[in-house]
């Protein structure tokens, strides 16, 4: 008997989660998201209320992002040479030492917009080393035929995430403050930290000693994504997604505030409708055993993305807005899930943290189109700010998406 459509779907799933190492590791990932989206909105209003500057704004997101160019790829190759469980143990505790750094800083009365930013680029550094230890752990868990789902899984971990991290932030930061807020992104980290701290010897990391240097490896890792054509289009349209495109969530405090009117607590639901849309499209993708094309799915996403920005930058209602923005969840969780699915399936295992650590560099051009957003927003309004950013990353992303679906 051949099961159901759906009894498959639902098996596929749980397939990959009788695997112990990934459930716990899909858990710890689940903490670190929701602490990672309870700070990106915290630090968002933060820097508004301290500063009163959409540029500012900008500025502060820009800090908290530029350690993912620049630690990007240095930390894939750590990936390559560093037991994974060790690296991600050692991240999240020194994640948890920066909250309860901030929170004592706001506690105290410290908690100024130079403290704030200072200790936000330590956040951005965790994160450029811990995405590619955790998605090649991934792969080392799970192995080729089941990547994909599991990275769609992780997307469902981090869209959750994305739901519950900026409602927490928005209930924090109305009820208990910065330093609460910070607080409880702490705590959050050391659960995440316990669960880590067991699986450390099941994710894998080096067999053998490297034979080539670390710029050796980072050429490697540079010559494999230069020479498939799937590979490079992946990482240049990531580049032209992440400056163009995914600046607009920097800068929804500002919109917020501007243009519909609302305080925190509004803002949370606006990050949190995104996150609604993102799970969504993340469990129908994870539900599946690989038969659809990977290629055309993350070209579909990265030009449905911009088109409904500038609906949303036109946006009347908050009703509205708030429809859209679940729209634009379900193509960021597609553009998400086939982003790291196409970079690992076309990488060889010997360069595959190198290549995912460019794949991070690139991800950290993000704060350069953060910084030119909160600019363009100042001169001439948030509202027209997404509109320039949408039309400008759709000419761009548009003949990438036409090679990568003719290619499918």
């Amino acid at each position: 008997m051949v099961p159901a459509r759906g009894a498959g779907s639902v098996l596929a799933v749980v397939d990959v989660f009788h695997v112990s190492a990934y459930r716990r590791l899909w858990a710890s990932g689940f903490f670190l998201n929701v602490a990672r989206w309870m700070d990106l909105v915290t630090l968002g209003w933060l820097a508004l209320q301290l500063t009163g500057s959409p540029f500012m704004v900008g500025l502060a997101a820009f800090a908290r992002s530029a350690p993912m160019m620049l630690v990007g790829p240095f930390g894939g190759i750590v990936a390559d040479r560093v037991p994974r469980g060790r690296v991600l143990v050692l991240t999240q505790a020194i994640g948890g030492l920066t909250a309860a750094a901030l929170a004592l800083a706001f506690a105290t009365g410290g908690g100024s917009y130079a403290t704030l930013v200072t200790l936000e680029i330590v956040f951005g550094a965790l994160w450029a080393v811990d995405f590619p230890a955790r998605r090649t752990a991934l792969y080392a868990v799970l192995g080729a035929p089941r990547v994909a789902r599991a990275v769609s899984l992780e997307t469902v971990s981090m869209q959750i995430a994305k739901i519950l991290g900026p409602l927490a932030a928005g209930f924090c930061l109305a009820r208990i403050g910065p330093a609460g807020c910070f607080a409880t992104i702490a705590f959050i980290y050391a659960v995440g930290l316990v669960l880590t701290t067991g699986i450390r010897r099941e994710l894998g990391g080096p067999g053998r000693a490297p034979s080539a240097s670390i710029f050796g490896s980072l050429r490697a890792g540079l010559g494999v994504a230069w020479r498939s054509a799937t590979v490079r289009s992946t990482l240049l349209a990531t580049i032209a997604i992440n400056v163009l495109f995914f600046p607009y969530q920097h800068m929804l405090p500002v919109f917020a505030r501007d243009v519909l009117l609302v305080g925190p607590v509004v803002l949370g639901a606006l990050f949190a409708a995104d996150g609604c849309g993102a799970l969504a499209g993340a469990l129908v993708i994870a539900s599946h055993r690989g038969d659809f094309s990977h290629r055309a799915l993350f070209a579909g996403a990265i030009v449905a993305g911009p088109l409904l920005l500038i609906a949303l930058s036109v946006s009347p209602s908050l009703a509205l807005c708030l429809g859209l923005l679940v729209l634009m969840g379900v193509a960021e969780s597609a553009f998400a899930a086939m982003q790291s699915t196409l970079v690992l399936l076309g990488s060889p295992e010997h360069t595959r943290g190198g290549v995912m650590g460019i794949l991070s560099a690139c991800i950290g051009t993000g704060p350069f189109g953060t910084l030119a957003i909160g600019s363009l927003a100042a001169a001439v309004g948030v509202s027209h700010a997404f509109t320039i950013n949408a039309l400008v990353s759709l000419a761009v992303l548009f003949p990438l998406a036409v090679v990568l679906a003719r290619r499918s």
